[in-house]
């Protein structure tokens, strides 16, 4: 199988792109893109192409194995049937490990034996940081690679005008409120950006808008501008459910001694 350090130190001084699908890459201009280095994140390769991808959900976002390298998890392609497409992954893909310490959260929210900061501040092995989002291991994933500036596309961390993201896609907020979840994407990411002052990597967001103060209200002209809907209605949230088992076993580990 083919690991991810095998990426490593293969763009040196370079600038990365990490395109995620939130509502602000409806109407960012695309073009820019062109002809940069990119990582996208989940299925940001249907917008735009993209350089590289990067998932810990291959199950639900590389089920027709699209052509450019896929960045993801080995364990993660069990849910993955088909003995064929498994052979195509381990011959194609890159594996990456998160497993850096017990896991110390409850079901719903996001797991964090890989929030290793350690991992950040230097390449480690296959590891890479992965806590509340994929952006933030795409992220360590592009320093890693030799990136001197790193920039945030349609990694909103918020909702626009109720719109989750740039199309009509399920959401996976755990039974949790959205802004609890996007408030640790915002975490995940500000100390990631932290940790790469160390090694002098510059990580900012790139938006389509013209200020900070009237986001919503110049998403909603840009759509109009671009004939783009303002809205598009959201299809049933997907998170798993956790099970009662689930539940106590989490409790009994945290709780019982």
């Amino acid at each position: 199988m083919k690991k991810v350090s095998e990426l490593y130190s293969r763009h040196p001084g370079s600038d990365i792109f990490i395109v995620g699908t939130g509502a602000s890459l409806r109407v960012f201009p695309l073009a820019l893109l062109e002809g940069r280095i990119s990582i996208g994140l989940n299925d940001a390769f249907r917008f735009c192409p993209v350089t590289y991808g990067i998932t810990v959900h291959p199950d639900l976002y590389i089920p027709e194995f699209s052509p450019i390298p896929w960045i993801t998890k080995h364990d993660k392609m069990k849910n993955l049937v088909s003995a064929a497409q498994l052979g195509h992954a381990e011959k194609n893909f890159y594996f990456f490990e998160s497993d850096g310490k017990q896991n110390t959260q409850s079901p719903n929210e996001p797991r964090d034996e890989g929030r290793m900061l350690e991992w950040v501040k230097k390449p480690t092995a296959d590891y890479l940081y992965l806590w509340s989002s994929i952006s933030q291991t795409g992220v360590n994933l592009a320093a890693n690679m030799g990136a001197r500036n790193i920039f945030l596309v349609g990694c909103d961390q918020t909702e626009l005008l109720g719109n989750a993201h740039a199309h009509a896609k399920p959401t996976r907020w755990k039974g949790v409120d959205p802004k609890h979840r996007y408030r640790q994407y915002f975490e995940g990411l500000s100390e990631v950006r932290l940790a790469l002052r160390e090694r002098s990597v510059n990580l900012v967001s790139l938006t389509p808008f013209v200020g900070l103060g009237h986001l919503e209200d110049d998403f909603k002209k840009l759509c109009g501008e671009l004939n783009m809907p303002e809205f598009l209605e959201t299809p049933p949230d997907r998170s798993p459910a956790v099970s009662l088992t689930e539940k106590i076993n989490w409790f009994f580990t945290k709780h019982v001694k």
